[in-house]
């Protein structure tokens, strides 16, 4: 009776250990991807924003151009920014469904893969568990 009592002792006590064990490695896994995921965002962003002021700066460069050419900078200026103004309504009204599907197929690629890599940590680690459950059992 009393190996039966030191046992079951041994098993909640494995079973605790092997639950902080895994509580612990979904937080490092999620606080893994949340870094990852805020970095290359923020390296989109800034990448971003650095093109977009270049751009801003070539349309300014082209408006001016046009406008010494034509004589009247304000047509120089309204020529550079109506085809903007006419993509940015396209944008606004009409919402492209394959740019929107684009990023959606990206974004749930990246929680599966994500999914498929936590599996394979835990896979490993009930491994080594089982392992050393089988070892303390063999002493």
């Amino acid at each position: 009776m009393d190996q039966f009592g030191s046992k079951i002792k041994n098993i909640s006590s494995d079973l605790k250990e092997y639950l902080e064990t895994r509580i612990n490695l979904i937080v490092l896994n999620v606080g893994d991807q949340i870094t990852q995921w805020v970095g290359h965002s923020i390296q989109k962003i800034i990448g971003l924003t650095i093109l977009g002021c270049g751009l801003l700066f070539v349309f300014i460069a082209i408006a001016i151009y046009l406008g010494e050419l034509l004589n009247n900078e304000a047509i120089g200026f309204l020529i550079v920014s109506a085809p903007l103004l006419l993509l940015g309504i396209i944008f606004l009204f009409i919402k492209p469904v394959g740019l929107a599907k684009t990023i959606q197929g990206q974004l749930m690629s990246g929680i599966l893969d994500a999914i498929d890599e936590k599996k394979d940590d835990t896979k490993l680690v009930l491994k080594e568990r089982n392992e050393l459950v089988q070892n303390k059992e063999n002493e």
